[in-house]
């Protein structure tokens, strides 16, 4: 910019600033504060207001500086007021009071304008202690407080208090004595409170209490006061520390159970309550509930502990049994009850032996047994379980343990113990076996320490045998302990030795039986002892190529030799016997195939598979036939069974278990059905005695014989049938004829004969007729008529007789008959019933 444009711009601002009116600034003039005293109030503060005039123009703010208070007292100012021209504003100072304030001159001043005034404190009342505490008051009592007044500002004294209840309690009465006598820097009155019968124990009693002096009655302090409602001594809620009686005591060990139970006797008051007595009982007769142990007072606010000595019959089950307990006090704190249950638990008790095997010889085996108890008797414990819990996990083998042990009883648990060459000579080894079931536990502590081996016993065992295999064996055991005694054998050796010898033993006391089955011809028990003396032969071999000392080794080729000789002598002795049998050829088959293949396994033993493998082969074939056989058999005793069951049912009538043939026109279909019943019985029992199962030819011939004696009656029914069938024609003929010829006399004799009837009166009333064939020719043909009654008007009975010269002689018995009327018609009407004539 130019200069002449500079110069011109600051001529516009000279003119305008000349043309601009004069504005007055804002002027304190004046500030008046009038003295005051402050009405001190606890945690408040007071407020005085001073008169700012602002004689200029323009407003302003309120700049207040406190330039010096009293001793104790705080003056400040917030500031905030706005001073306005031309007015007189009022400015609001705030006054605080600490720690004995005093009166004084408070000076400053605003917005440079000085003031002051004089400030007074005035006298204050209050209590040395605030709030006040009348503590614990007994409810229904009363409680008296002595409290200290005090003048707080230290500025004056005091002249009598005036203390106000500005609000109470509904649940008690607050009453304050000795106001007058609070004078000069303090005094005390008396604060008496009572709490009403219904307050709660531990209520806080509360009022708010306004205390002022009587000359400023301005001058307040609000006070709080508090007082805690206690109660006299009462029982509180009766319990026990535990509701279970447990039956942990054997049950052999008398016939009750005693246990001790805690009642728990709670004093809930604040006062000492005194107890008069405790007692208890149950309502099972089995159960007997006694307290003991009562105190004479209980403490304020404690609980005592009283006995209840419980004594239960052992006999009793499981389960909740009831007990009731009273407590009572002679005061005023009323008694106490408790119904409750306890519960009577059996308990189990697992107990078992701990096991001591002392020294145990490397290689030598010992079993043993320990017992497993349940001791308490009550109830069994089940799901045991035997856990190897610590120790080595060899050597030592639980054999057998229980699975659950009866109440009271006692289970076997069986060990078996045998070291071998790897356990440490002198160490005593340690096993805890942990036994755990439902309800109970225990372990079973098994020691043991492994000894270098002890050749005696199996020197001994040697010793009882005379033979060449026991005198090798020996000699090499006999070096083998002086290797051992010098420590030139390592404990694997020993062990090679040792089961070498064990070997020896089974060897020849399997060689001595077969050697005695052979010497008794008992060819199928000498089989078995050879093929075991064949077994420990090789375990021998197996043993003695595992020894690394020459010595020895050459000690076991010896005793193997002549093992090996005695072997060879029994095993071709069997099998000498086995082929002249074969030879022989008087074998079943079952025979033949069991000898075959007893002739393979002789030749295994001997080492010749390829024999063994022909005679094997031998032996299936043979096996098979007697399968052909057996079955061949079966075949034909069921076509036997097939035949029989047919015949029972189209032939045969079956009376009383026995079939007989009573149909002749059968007889032959019986004769061939009989044959080949016979026929199809031998053919099996030939097929079986062939196969050697003679015991099952045996049945079948039983069964055969009995089947024989049923056709045999069966044949002879049928010809005692067809002789009734011939004697029933005879009969049936003669009787025939025997009536014809009657009828043909009869007949004769009733055109040409000559009779007579006659009537007899005053007989018995029975009528007589001669002879069976007569009486029966008059019922049917004799008409009677004219016959004179005689006296038979009197009712006497009429007996007709009736005479034939020519039947007189033969019809000889006389036989009753009902008595009859006479009349013309007395026969035709009279019904015939006679027995038969003899």
């Amino acid at each position: 910019m130019c200069k002449r444009h500079i110069a011109g711009a600051l001529i516009a601002i000279a003119l305008m600033l000349v043309a601009t009116p004069v504005v007055s600034a804002a002027n304190i003039s004046d500030v008046e504060a009038d003295d005051y005293t402050i009405n001190i109030e606890s945690s408040q503060a007071d407020t005085h207001d001073i008169q700012v005039t602002n004689s200029g123009e323009n407003d302003t703010a309120a700049d207040v500086t406190i330039t010096s208070t009293p001793s104790g007292v705080s003056v400040s100012h917030a500031g905030s007021e706005n001073l306005a021209a031309g007015t007189t504003t009022d400015v609001t100072l705030r006054i605080s009071v600490g720690s004995n304030p005093e009166s004084g001159r408070v000076s400053g001043s605003v917005n440079g304008e000085s003031f002051s005034f004089d400030l007074t404190v005035a006298p204050q009342a209050g209590f040395s202690d605030e709030p006040i505490d009348v503590g614990e008051v007994l409810v229904g009592n009363q409680a008296t407080e002595t409290v200290s007044v005090e003048e707080l500002t230290n500025e004056g004294s005091l002249r009598g208090v005036n203390i106000d209840v500005i609000s109470g309690d509904s649940d008690g009465s607050l009453a304050i004595s000795g106001e007058n006598t609070v004078s000069g820097s303090g005094g005390t009155v008396e604060v008496t409170v009572q709490p009403d019968s219904g307050a709660d124990q531990y209520e806080t009693l509360r009022w708010t209490l306004k205390i002022a002096d009587d000359r400023s009655s301005s001058v307040t302090r609000e006070v709080n006061l508090e007082a805690e409602v206690i109660y006299p001594g009462y029982f509180g809620e009766l319990d026990i520390d535990s509701d279970e009686f447990r039956f942990d005591e054997p049950r052999s060990g008398g016939a009750t159970l005693t246990k001790e139970i805690d009642l728990n006797v709670p004093n809930d008051g604040d006062t000492p309550l005194e107890v008069g007595s405790v007692s208890a009982s149950s309502s099972n007769p089995d159960i007997s509930v006694v307290a003991s142990g009562r105190p004479a007072e209980i403490d304020q606010r404690t609980t005592t502990e009283v006995d209840l000595r419980i004594t239960a019959e052992k006999t009793l089950p499981e389960g909740g049994y009831d007990f009731s307990v009273t407590a009572t006090t002679p005061g005023a704190g009323g008694d106490a009850t408790l119904d409750d249950n306890f519960e009577i638990i059996h308990e189990t008790s697992l107990a078992s032996d701990d096991v001591s095997i002392g020294d145990l010889a490397i290689g030598e085996t010992t079993d043993r047994e320990t017992t497993i108890r349940e001791e308490l008797g009550y109830k069994s414990v089940d799901d045991v379980e035997t856990t190897l819990e610590t120790g080595p996990d060899k050597w030592l083998t639980l054999e057998s343990a229980p699975n659950s042990v009866g109440a009271g009883s006692a289970e076997d648990a069986s060990l078996n113990l045998e070291f071998d060459t790897s356990a440490e000579f002198g160490e005593t080894y340690e096993w805890v076996y942990s036994v755990d079931g439902e309800g109970g536990s225990t372990r079973i502590t098994v020691t043991a320490t492994p000894v270098p081996l002890d050749l005696g016993p199996i020197q001994s065992d040697l010793s009882e045998y005379d033979s060449s295999v026991a005198d090798s064996t020996l000699t090499l055991i006999d070096t083998m302990d002086s290797r051992l005694r010098s420590g030139k054998s390592s404990n694997e050796e020993i062990s090679i030795v040792l089961t070498f010898g064990e070997a020896t033993v089974l060897y020849i006391e399997a060689v001595n039986e077969a050697e005695t089955h052979l010497q008794d011809d008992e060819h199928d028990q000498a089989q078995s002892a050879i093929i075991r003396a064949a077994a420990a032969y090789n375990t021998m071999g197996l043993q003695a190529n595992r020894l690394e000392s020459d010595e020895v080794r050459q000690l076991s080729d010896t005793a193997r030799a002549d093992a090996e000789s005695d072997l060879d002598r029994v095993i071709t002795q069997q099998q000498t016997y086995y082929e002249d049998r074969l030879e022989s050829g008087d074998m079943s088959l079952i025979e033949e195939a069991t000898t075959q293949r007893q002739l393979a396994r002789i030749a295994l033993l001997q080492g010749d598979e390829e024999r063994a493998d022909e005679l094997q082969d031998n032996a299936e074939t043979a096996f098979n036939s007697y399968s052909e056989s057996v079955s061949s058999g079966e075949q034909s005793r069921q076509d036997a069974e097939s035949t029989w069951t047919e015949m029972r049912q189209t032939q045969f009538v079956v009376v009383l278990g026995q079939p007989l043939l009573l149909n002749p026109a059968k007889y032959d279909t019986f004769v061939a059905d009989a044959e080949s019943i016979d026929t199809a019985y031998q053919n099996a029992i030939d097929a079986f005695e062939n196969a050697g199962e003679t015991t099952r030819a045996q049945e079948i011939a039983a069964e055969r014989q009995s089947r024989a004696a049923a056709l045999d009656i069966a044949r002879v029914s049928v010809f005692g049938a067809v002789g009734v069938y011939a004697l029933v024609v005879i009969w049936v003929t003669v009787r025939t004829s025997r009536r014809l010829f009657h009828y043909i006399r009869d007949a004769r004799e009733s055109v040409s004969g000559d009779f007579l009837v006659w009537v007899r009166s005053g007989q018995n009333p029975a009528s007589h007729f001669l002879g069976d064939c007569l009486l029966r020719w008059c019922c049917h043909s004799l008409v009677l008529s004219g016959v004179e009654s005689g006296d038979g008007s009197s009712g006497d009975a009429v007996v007709l007789s009736i005479h034939s010269s020519d039947h007189a002689a033969r019809c000889s018995s006389v036989h009753s008959l009902s008595s009859v009327t006479p009349g013309p018609d007395t026969c035709a009407r009279y019904s015939c019933s006679i027995p038969s004539a003899e």
